[in-house]
């Protein structure tokens, strides 16, 4: 199962496909869940792989998706005196283990999420210093235009050859700049608006910007569109060095990629309804619940057959 794990996180990783991956780091018998024991968790809320039974599984699935909404990793203790031992603080989540099994988990999840490509389009100095400096900051680079090469472009990740080419490419997790240099700005720069590209900027004067949006209204462009187009605010003075505005470029979409960390809401599903067993108190899922009984017009949820048993037994 490790094995068959590792090649699904590497398959997903090489399809730049968001997921939590959920390590068992300790279990206090009895439980069913072994330490080193993973599963992965995606956003459309599916998990795959085995950390426990089924009273683990809903916590570390609703956790899960957590992570990848802001991108945090934390540590889900789930025990039977989790609540009361271990007051909930940044990165360490208790979660009460109210079933009958009354075992320890104490589970890792690490969201991983695509790493943003910087899409750069054009090949003047201020492009190929562009690439050197966000490849040490762990973007992927993809170098566009017809002059792109290996030769100008060493740092690139993939070579693509026009914007044509580029556009249907474009999703929320690139970040396209635009640093062609009046060779052709508004061609790039409309292209970049019309796609999904997560954020999008180019390195101009305020007066060559300026232009550039007037010309792009007048093709239609909407109100919404132009205001996606940013101009990164730069060092202050004049004649500054190819590598010096590189480096104001990249330290505006390091800012922007630390705001947008996480997967986009819409794409992680909103917490799922919930149900407390009325024996255990146990959290339950309803959509998967397997375990329930309807009594006086309400229905009851339960985490696993011996509660709904006794639930049936005792009369609750």
């Amino acid at each position: 199962m490790p094995r068959d794990i590792l090649d699904e996180v590497q398959r997903l990783r090489t399809d730049r496909q968001p997921f939590a991956l959920a390590t068992v780091v300790a279990a206090n018998q009895p439980t069913s869940g072994t330490p080193g024991a993973r599963a992965v968790v995606l956003p459309d809320a599916t998990l795959h792989g085995w950390i426990g039974g089924h009273c683990a599984q809903p916590a570390v699935i609703q956790h899960s998706l957590e992570a990848l909404r802001d991108g945090q990793p934390r540590l889900v203790i789930i025990s039977p005196d989790a609540l009361e031992q271990l007051p909930k603080k940044n990165g360490v989540i208790p979660v009460a283990m109210t079933c009958a099994g009354q075992g320890e988990l104490q589970i890792f999840i690490e969201p991983f999420l695509p790493k943003i490509a910087l899409v750069v389009i054009g090949a003047s100095p201020v492009a190929r210093a562009l690439s050197q400096l966000a490849t040490l900051l762990d973007f992927t680079i993809w170098a566009c235009g017809p002059d792109a090469s290996m030769e100008t472009f060493p740092d690139a990740n993939q070579l693509i050859p026009s914007l044509d080419a580029l556009k249907p490419q474009l999703t929320a997790s690139t970040f396209v700049i635009v640093a062609t240099f009046g060779d052709y700005d508004e061609a790039a720069v409309q292209m970049a608006l019309e796609s999904d590209a997560g954020y999008v900027g180019i390195v101009a004067s305020q007066k060559r910007l300026a232009a550039i949006r007037g010309y792009l209204e007048d093709r239609g462009l909407s109100k919404e569109q132009l205001a996606r187009l940013k101009r990164p605010k730069g060092l202050k003075g004049h004649a500054l060095l190819p590598a010096e505005i590189a480096l104001s470029v990249v330290a505006e979409l390091v800012e922007v990629r630390r705001a947008q960390a996480g997967v986009a809401p819409e794409t992680v599903p909103s917490p799922r309804e919930t149900a407390i067993d009325p024996i255990c108190g146990m959290t339950v899922d309803i959509a998967t619940a397997v375990y329930k009984t309807e009594r006086n017009g309400k229905m009851y949820y339960f985490c696993c057959a011996g509660c709904q048993t006794q639930f049936e037994k005792v009369g609750v």
